[in-house]
């Protein structure tokens, strides 16, 4: 499944069904993972476990969308440059199993998070649409 992620209000990102009608541009490139592991993984690394959650599950309209929280929103705003590839590094690592990205992959999304956080309106919250296509 594709990993898109995105800053928006909760309320927003509840009518978030697939990727096509993101609120906003997607924060950075979508990740494959195999399940939504890799999503707790990188929140207990940046030591905010247990704020990944779901937001709402999938529905027969819709595919399902994760909230990051804030506190991980502002753990990945904080990195610096040497933390982000330590990061991605550690995370591809913990989770290489459900995780189709190498460190460089990740660390570029790492990056792209980052920036969009820093850039985004502070009211916004990073969540994560899981959208399963036939491809």
């Amino acid at each position: 499944m594709d990993a898109w992620f995105f800053l928006a209000r909760p309320e927003a990102a509840r009518d978030v069904s697939s990727s096509h009608d993101l609120p906003v541009a997607a924060a950075a490139e979508p990740l494959r993972i195999e399940d939504p592991s890799p999503l707790a993984g990188l929140a207990n690394l940046l030591g905010a476990s247990g704020r990944a959650r779901p937001l709402r599950d999938a529905t027969c309209r819709s595919f399902p969308v994760w909230q990051m929280g804030a506190e991980l929103s502002q753990r990945i705003a904080a990195l610096g440059d040497a933390e982000i590839d330590d990061t991605a590094e550690r995370w591809q690592k913990h989770d290489e199993t459900s995780l189709d990205a190498d460190s460089f992959e990740l660390a570029m999304c790492l990056a792209d998070l980052r920036e969009a956080i820093r850039n985004g309106d502070p009211e916004d919250v990073l969540f994560v649409l899981l959208e399963e296509r036939p491809w």
